[in-house]
């Protein structure tokens, strides 16, 4: 198989091709089979709906109060993914993030052909579309999907300047270098100041332990970041002069350095990531330590300094975000790619003649670990299922002989030295449990966690002028689905006391046991016309000051 493989590999068009269809089942296919959960799929979703309905594609809307929070460009994509797909639904809000998550996969390829070889290239890219936290937000409405895919064009347009700058040709250097400012330009336009911040740490701190000092001069950083400004503020001057000095403030402030040095959010110990991100780039966290630990030895040093670029890209991101305040495992996606460069190129060699001669075969033991892995969480799951969801405990069964079935596959071909078959099935083990759990499970947990189910309710409920509110969570998941805007967030009890006491009729979604425990403090009826999923205490239930109409499920007096 080996041989017919590296044949193969001299086709680039052909591995583009896998890339793109491989891509395309595991990304696109299922991006309509659930609604949009909470919180930020239906939140970025309504902030493009109110972008085009209210006509304002520079100041951003949210439940009809100005948006600060984050840039236009991924909200900009997904107005146009609905004009293509001709309405706001689940597969049109998530088409940019499946579009711009594919797009990195083939730019991994590239980056791993030109740095190495189109093998390591191939290999990288089916790592990274396969990689837990990629390719779960490259079919969600993410903005980091996208994010990653600025920096990761950014990066390679840098790492083409540093191969090519010594050439003749002084336009296509001049191209590639300020394609470098651009995707620093649009990367700012997704996701604000990180998106130059991260790329420009990159190209200086390895020109900087190369001592390139002329590297740096013709990095040309003063005319190419004023490029980058000027990219930026094409959309942030307009935006400051409709929103004035309170946008200003918090765009630049609040969202900017106090979420970074304050964590006005997701406060966060700075040693999360150490724990967090070994579970989100499953299932090739197992080979990373052996990857680095390769990079860096005598074995590799034929292309040490490639490999520490790469190296030293993982390492800025990952320091980066270890020193914000605020921290979530989504923040740390641009270091993604440069993972799976590290651990293509590393199987890349593993599998190659020489490495296969060696005696000692010690690049065998990811391989065996992730088999193990593989075979113990098989054999727990449907256990784990039937404890924590007793009625759906048989969904788990596929899933259980998939990793079961695969590492035994796994085993057999690894004992007959077929390397390549090995890493292939570890792809298809995590392709199969990837689509057959959005093609299957989560369908089935829509109606726990969609909000449109009872969002029909609201509908039905309640007429032109009435108002509603939610108590204690954010309203735009039914801002999206009702279409109602705007939508009252009530946050203290007293808050919602005075709100029920409205002389006229009134609505409000609340958690089920947030009621239960109102209901006994309160001196005024409750009427309960919905509730989202009576199975468990987080349930949204609609409730009102007045009866309605049409029957009410329960009344509470």
């Amino acid at each position: 198989m080996e041989s017919r493989l590296s044949k193969i590999y001299h086709q680039e068009w052909i591995l583009v091709a896998f890339l793109l269809g491989f891509c395309s089942i595991l990304y696109f296919i299922n991006l309509d089979q659930w609604d949009l959960w909470g919180p930020d799929e239906p939140r970025y979703a309504e902030v493009s709906r109110e972008m085009v309905m209210g006509g304002d594609w520079i100041l951003m809307h949210y439940n009809g109060e100005v948006y600060a929070d984050k840039p236009p460009l991924f909200f900009w994509a997904i107005a146009l993914s609905s004009y293509l797909w001709r309405g706001f639904t689940a597969f049109s809000v998530r088409f940019p993030s499946a579009f711009f998550g594919t797009l990195t996969v083939l730019l991994t390829f590239i980056l791993g052909k030109n740095l190495f070889s189109i093998q390591t290239g191939f290999f990288s890219g089916l790592i990274l579309a396969t990689s837990l936290e990629f390719a779960i937000l490259s079919t969600r409405a993410s903005i980091d999907a996208t994010l990653t895919f600025f920096i990761t064009t950014s990066i390679l347009c840098f790492i083409q300047w540093f191969q090519w700058r010594k050439e003749k040709n002084k336009l296509i250097e001049r191209l590639i270098r300020y394609g470098f400012y651009m995707g620093m330009a649009f990367a700012t336009l997704t996701k604000g100041p990180v998106g130059f911040i991260l790329p420009l740490l990159v190209g200086l701190i390895y020109l900087s332990t190369r001592k390139d000092w002329s590297g740096i001069k013709e990095l040309k950083l003063l005319p190419g970041m004023l490029f980058c400004t000027a990219i930026v503020l094409c959309w942030y001057l307009p935006a400051v002069i409709k929103g004035g000095e309170k946008y200003l403030h918090e765009t630049l402030f609040i969202h900017t350095i106090d979420r970074f040095a304050k964590g006005i959010a997701h406060v966060q110990p700075i040693y999360y990531y150490f724990l967090k991100f070994p579970m989100n780039y499953l299932p090739w966290i197992v080979f990373l330590p052996f990857a680095i630990a390769y990079g860096i030895s005598n074995k590799n040093r034929n292309q040490r300094k490639e490999f520490f670029l790469i190296f030293l890209w993982f390492i800025v991101v990952f320091t980066f975000f270890s020193l914000s305040k605020g921290k979530r495992p989504i923040y740390i996606l641009p270091l993604y790619p440069a993972a799976s460069l590290m651990i293509g190129k590393f199987l890349d060699d593993s599998i190659s003649v020489s490495m296969i001669q060696d005696e000692s075969k010690w690049f065998l033991f990811p391989f065996f670990g992730l088999g193990g892995l593989a075979f113990l969480s098989g054999g727990a799951l449907p256990w784990a299922i039937s404890n924590l969801f007793p009625s759906y405990w048989p969904y788990a069964i596929p899933v259980a002989f998939l990793l079961m079935g695969g590492s035994i596959a796994l085993f057999f071909v690894i004992r007959m030295k077929r390397y390549t078959l090995a890493f292939f099935i570890i792809i298809g083990i995590f392709a199969g449990g990837f689509f057959y759990t959005f093609r299957i499970v989560f369908p089935i947990a829509n109606s726990f966690k969609s909000a449109r189910f009872i969002s029909q309710r609201v509908i039905s409920e309640i007429q032109h002028g009435e108002k509603i509110a939610t108590y204690r969570f954010e309203s735009g998941p039914f801002n999206f689905y009702t279409q109602i805007v705007p939508i009252l967030e009530l946050v203290e009890e007293k808050e919602l006391f005075h709100f029920l006491n409205s002389t006229e009729r009134v609505f409000c979604l609340i958690r089920l046991n947030d009621l239960e425990m109102i209901k006994m403090k309160n001196k005024f009826p409750i009427v309960t016309l919905a509730i989202q999923n009576q199975e468990t205490r987080n349930s949204i239930v609609l409730i009102s000051n007045r009866s309605s109409s049409i029957e009410s499920l329960q009344e509470e007096k």
